[in-house]
């Protein structure tokens, strides 16, 4: 696997005006361009999320996201 440049990660704000399946479908592209295709290996790149939507990963217990 490679490393992925936080720079190539696509960010997601949690705006009104923006579709996250849109960002959720770039997020895919870039992580299967570096072999990351596993969900476990996808949730190492909280950077990805922006202002609210951090916020609100960074506050789930620990083990909270099982799928």
């Amino acid at each position: 696997m490679k490393n992925i440049s936080p720079n190539s990660l696509p960010h997601f704000h949690g705006l009104a005006s923006k579709d996250p399946n849109i960002f959720m479908f770039d997020f895919v592209v870039v992580c299967r361009t570096y072999d990351y295709t596993y969900d476990e290996q996808k949730l190492n790149f909280p950077s990805s999320l922006k202002d609210a939507t951090l916020c609100s990963f960074m506050s789930l217990p620990g083990g909270n996201i099982t799928t």
